[in-house]
């Protein structure tokens, strides 16, 4: 059932924004209207998004949503700069490239049934995602200037943009897959009022297979439960 808003109803546009909006700050979204203003046509349902920052702890989330919440047909979730739910029909007939403009038009001409029931499938979605609970803020450090490394161990300036930090969390980085690492030793600079930065800076060792892998600028992002 469709959100209202003081007995107005809203746009999927905006039921979509409201449900992804309680996980992080939506900075772009693009939602397909539910029907061409000219045709009347029911058009194929697609929506896509970028928060303000990386939050990979919520892929699963969304894979999860992507499978299960839908009744009609088959659904993905893909994330690269942007997050995309779409009709898994528009990647096996169209490829992942996401140029699928030409397919769309000819789905929404020629095959209204599938679009219909696409169209109640998203809104079983969007509904699915604005039932899951908030996950808790996770702690993200960038690097920002290497010390010393080893094939187990970095030991670098980190700037904090997010949450609170504290020796023995783990942390899993967003740039390179498979690397998880523990903050073993924090020590932090004294703020300088002159800089402009995000953040404080802090000297931190981290530890763990791969952990010579990562370079300057990488984003990490705790795992839930590590502190």
């Amino acid at each position: 059932m469709a959100m209202k808003d003081e007995g107005v109803q809203l746009s999927r546009f905006q039921r979509a924004r409201n449900a992804l909006g309680r996980f992080a700050p939506v900075v772009w979204m693009k939602s397909v209207t539910e029907t061409d203003e000219i045709t009347g046509l029911v058009r194929l349902p697609t929506i896509g998004w970028r928060f303000s920052e990386p939050h990979p702890e919520l892929q699963e989330l969304f894979h999860s949503v992507t499978r299960e919440a839908p009744q009609n047909v088959d659904w993905s979730f893909t994330e690269k700069r942007n997050s995309l739910i779409v009709p898994s029909r528009l990647i096996t007939e169209g490829g992942p490239d996401g140029q699928w403009n030409e397919l769309r038009s000819d789905i929404e001409q020629n095959d209204q049934e599938f679009c219909i029931v696409a169209s109640e499938d998203i809104e079983l979605i969007i509904d699915a995602i604005a039932a899951q609970p908030a996950l808790p803020t996770a702690t993200r450090i960038s690097v920002h200037q290497i010390a010393k490394s080893s094939a187990d161990e970095l030991v670098c300036v980190a700037e904090s943009f997010t949450g609170e930090l504290q020796v023995g969390m783990m942390f899993q980085a967003v740039g390179v897959p498979g690397v998880e690492v523990r903050l073993t030793a924090l020590r932090w600079y004294p703020p300088r009022p002159e800089t402009k930065r995000l953040g404080p800076l802090a000297k931190v060792t981290l530890v763990g297979k791969g952990a010579g892998l990562l370079g300057r600028k990488e984003l990490l992002v705790s795992l839930p439960g590590s502190s």
